[in-house]
């Protein structure tokens, strides 16, 4: 009975360790799937687009940060983790 019960354990604890990746590969197929926004009503702003490459701006540092603007801003279902986020504050 006992050795049953460690087995259980075990199995349900590998399956919880997957979880994490998952979600990391859900979000990366979104990223290709999902087609870019250009605007967000709720801000009420013009969202990142992935910036064109060029040399200078990835000597100067540039680039990297419209990337990570972009990531940040087409991230996928934004607007329900902002309302989570914002719901998260209000109660705390």
């Amino acid at each position: 009975m006992r050795k049953n019960n460690k087995r259980s354990c075990i199995i349900l604890q590998n399956i919880i360790s997957v979880f994490p990746f998952l979600f990391i590969y859900a979000v990366l197929i979104l990223y290709v799937a999902l087609p870019d926004k250009t605007f967000s009503k709720e801000e009420q702003r013009y969202l990142a687009q992935w910036p064109d490459f060029y040399v200078e701006n990835v000597l100067n540092g540039s680039y990297e940060n419209k990337v990570e603007s972009y990531f940040s801003d087409q991230f996928p279902f934004r607007n329900f983790w902002i309302h989570i986020y914002e719901v998260s504050n209000q109660t705390s």
